[in-house]
């Protein structure tokens, strides 16, 4: 079997080393198919000779990195959750900050791609509230390991297909300039966002989110780098907190009992904060 290859137990060995985590964090099946798709691209067919190569070859190593790190993104994907959010969530959280005399709004936009992700969060922010969001101070860290996908997602500028794809005109009007064929993030967006590098296999996360967005990425990790993620994210979030995941994650194992599950269908947690 190809898990067995002594090769590709050494490209995994490299890769986490690199990575500097557990090699066990991604399930075998991901890794195997990632790995692959870099090996046919350079005409490689078997894993020794491909770990010869990332072994004297920094690029094709972090090439391979980004080729399992990555995630496909949109805006406003799965508009049922945003429907959610919008309709239950919003309501909750800012009722809160009112009851609390609170202004600050932290959200986590975590493996956030080239940045469609944290932008619509802006946008939904800003549609809810109106003119009363100068009341906040609303503030949104945005990371991700890709370093190239972090650097398209602070330029702001995507092709006008991507766009339009998934954006109603009324808000591309208000939130996009035209510049040729692509449009780009207006400046009243993009004060919002933060964008910086982070390995979600790192020990160490940023705390104080009332919200954490972290959508189809867990899928690929195995169950016990989930359970380690999961208490971080824990940590991570206020005791009234929202956990968002992607429409196929769910939270198994004992990190289970961290969080209470708020929608099923838009897969939006809360934690429960008499957990110790």
């Amino acid at each position: 079997m190809e898990v067995n290859d002594r090769g590709y137990q050494l490209i995994k060995q490299e890769l986490f080393r690199h990575l500097r985590t557990d090699s066990n964090a991604y399930k075998d099946s991901y890794l195997l198919r990632r790995i692959r798709a870099r090996m046919r691209k350079l005409g490689i067919s078997d894993f020794m000779d491909y770990y010869r190569l990332i072994r004297k070859n920094k690029e094709e190593l972090d090439d391979l990195l980004l080729t399992v790190a990555i995630n496909v993104t949109e805006f406003f994907r799965d508009p049922i959750v945003w429907k959610t959010l919008e309709r239950k969530v919003l309501p909750e959280l800012i009722s809160f900050k009112k009851e609390h005399y609170s202004t600050t709004i932290r959200v986590w936009s975590a493996a956030c791609s080239t940045g469609q992700e944290p932008y619509s969060i802006a946008m939904m922010f800003n549609e809810f509230l109106g003119d009363d969001i100068r009341r906040y101070k609303l503030s949104i860290l945005a990371t991700d390991i890709d370093r190239e996908a972090l650097n398209t997602a602070i330029r702001g500028a995507y092709p006008k297909e991507v766009v339009e794809k998934s954006v109603p005109k009324h808000l591309i009007r208000k939130y996009f300039l035209p510049m040729g064929d692509h449009y780009r993030v207006s400046p009243q967006l993009r004060r919002y966002v933060k964008f910086q590098h982070f390995n979600l296999l790192s020990n160490e996360y940023p705390k104080g989110f009332d919200m954490i967005f972290i959508r189809n990425v867990l899928i690929y990790m195995t169950k016990q780098a989930q359970e380690e993620v999961f208490r971080r994210l824990y940590d991570s979030l206020e005791d009234h907190g929202y956990l968002i995941l992607g429409k196929t994650e769910t939270i198994l194992g004992s990190a289970s009992r961290l969080f209470k599950l708020h929608d099923l269908v838009a897969r939006i947690y809360v934690k429960k904060p008499e957990v110790v």
